[in-house]
């Protein structure tokens, strides 16, 4: 089972290194270099069935934007960009706000995802704090949370795409505080509805691993644990204490994440067409989006 885990990862990761060649190759840069972020890119030139991709500069993801530096700030203002959606909670908001140090700052939106989901914001606090758990452990628990995303982001999820579907807010950036879990699913959502493959959706949500090198953060935040561990009097190997493996599904993705995104949105509303509708995307919509977004 884990050989086999390692050879998708090996795949995936050649897979990743294509598309940036192919984005650098085309004049563009997906992955944009901001002093306080570590997760911002351009969804620009993903692929459909038929040749048609997406338009580049439209539409960007990031985790939080507190950190920004002037420059950034500048550099999103060069950008063009109108329009932010905040998918992070009141609290996450209110502990890191965005304020923008600009001359020309966008429309700001929050549409918080995980408000009305507190119970599990509590289980992976209790699972983090207590320094016992494994790898199984804190998959199963974001697999679990992504399962019930799209009940529970249904109506953030619902303002969003209405936002997207509306050019005049464009370009737009997309984020949370990781910028992996709430605007993964949402950049899924609006790549599924102008219909590119799952394949290259799977490669864009994985992205993260690689941009936010996410492998060095569960290898940090591992040896931190160990150390605060002992450094509390506690005997413990690095054999009982959380392994990187641990950590990884919190500071990065893996494609059971997302595709239990996807068996939520079957078991809840039958199809992924149905959920679109329900987030007020349906054909009709999805063709008008697909007439402007691709090109």
């Amino acid at each position: 089972m884990i050989f086999k885990k390692i050879l998708i990862l090996l795949a995936c990761g050649l897979s990743l290194h294509t598309n940036l060649v192919l984005a650098e190759q085309t004049g563009h840069k997906r992955v944009i270099s901001l002093l306080g972020t570590q997760n911002t890119r351009d969804i620009g030139g993903y692929e459909t069935a038929d040749g048609r991709q997406v338009g580049w500069s439209v539409i960007f993801r990031s985790d939080r934007l507190s950190r920004l530096s002037k420059k950034d700030f500048q550099r999103l203002e060069d950008m063009g960009l109108r329009t932010i959606i905040d998918l992070r909670t009141l609290d996450e908001v209110k502990d890191s706000p965005t304020v923008w140090k600009g001359e020309n700052p966008p429309q700001i939106f929050n549409y918080p995802i995980g408000q009305d989901d507190g119970q599990w914001f509590k289980d992976q606090d209790r699972m983090l704090s207590s320094g016992r758990f494994n790898a199984e452990d804190s998959l199963n628990h974001f697999v679990e949370g992504y399962r019930s995303m799209p009940k529970h982001g249904l109506s953030s999820y619902r303002s969003l795409m209405a936002l997207v579907l509306d050019e005049s807010n464009w370009p737009l950036l997309i984020h949370c505080t990781a910028g992996k879990d709430r605007t993964g699913i949402a950049i899924a959502l609006i790549l599924e509805a102008v219909g590119v493959g799952r394949e290259t959706i799977m490669e864009d949500y994985l992205l993260t691993n690689k941009v936010a090198r996410t492998p060095e953060q569960a290898d940090i935040l591992a040896k931190e644990q160990y150390l605060r561990t002992r450094s509390a009097g506690m005997r413990v190997g690095r054999s009982r204490a959380p392994s990187a493996e641990a950590y990884f599904p919190v500071v990065g993705v893996t494609p059971e994440m997302l595709n239990g995104f996807y068996d939520g949105v079957n078991q809840e509303y039958g199809s992924m067409d149905q959920y679109l509708t329900d987030l007020g995307v349906d054909q009709a919509a999805r063709d008008v989006l697909v007439s402007k977004l691709m090109e």
